[in-house]
């Protein structure tokens, strides 16, 4: 594969195709509803009586799924028992939060989710009682949801193996009995049936509205710096506004904070031609970030390093070309996988983690691009363009994640028709992958971010990318 540099101008970031927020759609009583009827239709579910689930602010993303609720301090437990109304437990705070959901779900309180210190009086009742009143009782088969699935081989364990906390876990088999007790987090994150692995067009046009936002805000972010900028006045650029995150702004200047994550406040680092340089960051549906070296040319590089764009960036960017290209449902992820391993070299190129993942809410739920993975891509599957490549002597890396949606005709025709600026944009950044970048990207890869495929070689300059000849 030929690699050139083209001068060009971005016009997806620099000529945008505005927000309409009005297109993205909130989630009703009525998606939640199916997602919950989704659930105990699965054959993985059979012979459940109720699914508990648990949440915290790190891990929000199951409770969220199933009613929207978005954990802020606290723990929450959401009982779905078959044929019941949904029921959640939440702290004192959490009382204000969930008179805001769209979910037909009842609320309970436990105010041991609370933070410490906060009222836990009369009010309060024992977990075991609570756990009860929903229904549970001796022998009820229960598929318990915490975050991670585990390999059963690596443990010990006779029965359950959970991430869940350990006094709600002793409490549900205190009465249903331990044997009774199952993992049941691969309903939502298995890498084929996992419900949050089948998105709807509404959960893509969020995702897109997420990808949209980032990707802008580092593109100007990339625009704009400048040497003696330092990393507070840096952090400005990238727009950051509030909204929910699943990675926190990440802003890095030189080669220790870059390649082996931040290690100090950097408030008085001052960006200079030849640093190493990183930005990015994640909201709910999709995360965007680049990595280089600040430069304008191969003239601004260390000696030592003359060598980073010809020997680790291009050939970086041929390979994630190649991951664009088969990006085309029915690929085996096995072979993307392999793709990796004979272009560049797992171990040459220090890919330390999977060449690429499934998200949604959270931004890494599974990956089945693994080593004789077996699985196929599919329509619903929302992925990250994510492997970080680096030399060590001397230290040296680059990065550029995106986010993109696998989608099939129908599905691809609903977002249309829900919401047209969002298919335009998809669509606009196709045609900038194929005509300017030359990538033979597949009718139902969807991009979700501005700069998806887009790799700056010289970081500051962003009118010059790699593109496949």
């Amino acid at each position: 594969m030929n690699i050139i540099e083209k001068k060009v101008n971005v016009t997806l970031c620099e000529d945008p195709i505005p927000y309409a927020y009005e297109e993205v759609p909130q989630l009703e009583a009525e998606d939640f509803n199916k997602r919950i009827e989704s659930a105990w239709n699965m054959p993985q579910t059979e012979g459940l009586d109720f699914l508990v689930i648990y949440g915290d602010r790190e891990h929000f993303s199951n409770i969220h799924y199933f009613c929207g609720y978005d954990i802020r301090w606290e723990e929450s437990l959401m009982i779905i028992g078959r044929n019941q109304k949904p029921i959640l437990f939440v702290g004192n705070e959490g009382l204000g939060y969930s008179k805001a959901l769209r979910s037909d779900v009842d609320i309970k309180m436990y105010q041991t989710f609370s933070l410490v210190g906060q009222p836990n009086d009369e009010r309060s009742l024992p977990l075991k009682e609570l756990l009860q009143s929903c229904g549970i009782v001796s022998g009820c088969k229960i598929g318990l949801i915490g975050w991670k699935m585990f390999r059963k081989d690596l443990f010990s364990l006779n029965h359950l193996i959970t991430d869940v906390p350990h006094y709600i876990v002793q409490t549900l088999a205190n009465i249903t009995g331990i044997e009774n007790i199952q993992n049941a987090t691969d309903i939502l994150i298995d890498c084929e049936y996992g419900l949050k692995h089948h998105v709807t067009a509404k959960e893509i046009v969020q995702f897109d509205a997420a990808g949209t936002k980032v990707s802008r805000g580092v593109y100007h972010f990339l625009k704009n710096v400048h040497p003696g900028i330092t990393k507070p006045e840096a952090a400005e650029l990238i727009g950051f506004d509030g909204e929910p995150l699943t990675m926190h702004p990440s802003i890095s200047f030189g080669d220790k904070n870059v390649s082996k994550g931040p290690e100090d406040t950097q408030y008085t680092r001052k960006l200079e031609y030849g640093m190493a340089i990183s930005a990015g960051y994640g909201l709910r549906g999709c995360l965007v970030h680049r990595s280089g070296m600040y430069i304008r040319s191969k003239e601004d590089l260390p000696e030592d390093k003359k060598h980073f764009v010809d020997e680790l960036v291009k050939p970086y960017f041929a390979c994630v070309v190649k991951w664009y290209e088969m990006m085309k449902i029915g690929t085996c992820c096995g072979d993307i996988y392999q793709m990796v391993e004979d272009t560049l070299g797992m171990e040459k190129f220090h890919i330390g983690l999977n060449p690429g993942h499934l998200s949604h809410t959270d931004e890494w739920t599974n990956s089945p691009i693994a080593k004789d993975s077996k699985v196929k891509l599919r329509s619903g599957m929302a992925l990250q363009c994510d492997f970080t490549v680096g030399f060590q002597s001397p230290s040296m890396t680059t990065h550029i994640e995106d986010g993109l949606v696998i989608a099939d005709e129908a599905l691809r025709l609903e977002i249309q028709r829900i919401a047209p600026t969002c298919y335009q944009r998809i669509i606009k950044r196709q045609q900038f992958i194929r005509e300017v970048l030359g990538v033979d990207l597949p009718e139902e890869a969807l991009p979700l971010s501005d700069l998806s495929c887009v790799c700056f070689p010289y970081m500051a300059d962003v009118n010059t990318v790699f593109a496949k000849c």
